[in-house]
């Protein structure tokens, strides 16, 4: 879903906040001059009251409305007046306020010699009313030049927002268009890192994952040279084969000999590729699929059966040693592929020797009686269809493909293998997993 441009989304949530916090400052400001207009009320009609009471005979206004203040001599008679509000005003002999009618009401106890009236008792009332201070007349003039003022730093605002937006975002265009030079240009092309420190930690992460991209397809690109190589090598050889012994008339003895060549070769190609598909498989991800909870005795024991046959015909005798078994999450095919290709190793490379399968906890270590592998030569084992110093393997039936693939689905199982010499001579390969218990 197309989310539109990042710069007007930020622009339009900060407008929206600006003007929400203007609409709250406005009412509250409002609610403000409202109360002071109500209190300034109050204070009007006190002081008319005692000017009133002076003898100061003076119309009071009233800075709200046009209206004089209203000031006359009250008493419990008085209808103009709530009766029970007259009452509490003499008792308590302090000036009361009160709504009446839409009247500000305040009656102000007096002194009897103060008051410009002939009466004989002690208190009276002086009644000072005027029209209530309203919320539209209060805030009446400041409600138009505040609306203009708050929409004209509204627009200021937005403009200044998006100017500044696309300011802040202009290292994440200079990302995308490097990001597209880079894919326009290919491999080893990498983003210039600057910039601030979001933009240039997305950039550090991008060239990350470029490099791993390429590191990738460089080995997908040699693989797929080696694999196509050494597929064409048994087809070759099967096809030469097969032509020969059509070319002529042949004895049957000769004819036996080029089948079982033939089905050498043939073995050897579905061996390739069966390894092969394995490799896919671990690739793509599957190590990580179909996970279980699997014992190691249980590996070991299934991985010596499939190799029952390859180790008898090496005349190798097995030995299994479970020294200690362990429990892990993990994908059981793949992990019986692995010990298998250790065993498989060993039949090839050390053909008559005696073959021990050690279990100790999430480990597995195959131990073989052959001449071993020369220190220098040990890295290169693991290299896929390795070539060179690893080719004598091939020359007895190696694939190049056995310690390759365990140690790959050994690290997909939070694992390794790795390879070294047995104590008594020979080839010593351990494979460890992850996560055993």
């Amino acid at each position: 879903m197309n989310d539109g441009s990042l710069a007007r989304r930020v622009v339009v949530l900060a407008g929206g906040l600006l003007v929400g916090a203007l609409v709250v400052t406005g009412l509250a400001t409002g609610a403000l001059v409202y109360a002071q207009a109500g209190a300034a009320l109050d204070r009007e009609l006190l002081a008319a009251g005692h000017a009133y009471t002076s003898g100061d005979g003076t119309p009071w206004e009233v800075e709200h409305s046009s209206t004089p203040v209203r000031v006359w001599t009250s008493g419990p008679g008085d209808a103009r007046v709530p009766a029970s509000a007259v009452a509490r005003a003499l008792d308590e002999r302090r000036p009361q306020w009160l709504d009446v009618d839409g009247d500000r009401v305040l009656l102000l106890v007096t002194e009897r010699e103060s008051l410009p009236t002939e009466d004989a008792e002690e208190h009276r009332l002086v009644a000072v009313a005027a029209p209530r201070a309203t919320l539209a007349a209060a805030v009446a003039r400041f409600v138009l030049p505040y609306t203009a003022t708050a929409a004209v730093v509204v627009l200021l605002a937005v403009a200044g927002l998006g100017r500044l937006a696309a300011l802040a975002l202009a290292p994440l265009t200079r990302a995308r268009e490097a990001a597209l030079s880079a894919t326009a240009e290919g491999a080893h092309t990498r983003l210039p890192e600057g910039g601030p420190e979001e933009v240039r930690g997305l950039l550090v992460a991008m060239n990350a994952l470029l490099a791993r991209l390429d590191a990738a397809a460089a080995a997908q690109a040699r693989f797929t040279s080696e694999a196509a190589h050494e597929l064409r090598t048994p087809v070759t050889v099967l096809i030469g084969e097969l032509d020969v012994a059509l070319r002529k008339e042949r004895d049957a003895a000769s004819l036996r000999e080029t089948v079982v060549s033939a089905r050498e070769e043939a073995g050897r190609l579905a061996a390739l590729v069966e390894g092969l598909l394995t490799l896919a498989r671990v690739d793509s991800g599957q190590a990580e699929a179909g996970r279980e909870p699997v014992r190691m005795s249980e590996i070991a024991a299934d991985a010596a059966r499939r190799e029952r046959s390859t180790l008898t015909t090496a005349g190798c005798v097995l030995t299994l040693d479970v020294r200690s078994d362990a429990e892990t999450f993990g994908n059981r095919a793949l992990l019986v592929t692995a010990v298998a290709n250790l065993l498989r190793n060993a039949a090839v490379h050390a053909p008559g020797a005696p073959v021990r399968l050690v279990v100790d906890g999430a480990r597995f270590v195959v131990q073989d009686g052959g001449a071993g592998i020369p220190e220098a030569d040990r890295a290169a084992v693991f290299d896929r269809l390795a070539r060179g110093a690893t080719a004598r393997r091939r020359d007895r039936g190696g694939l190049g493909l056995g310690l390759p693939l365990a140690r790959e689905i050994a690290r997909r199982h939070g694992g390794d293998c790795t390879i070294g010499a047995a104590v008594d001579g020979g080839c010593r390969v351990e494979l460890t997993v992850g996560g055993g218990g």
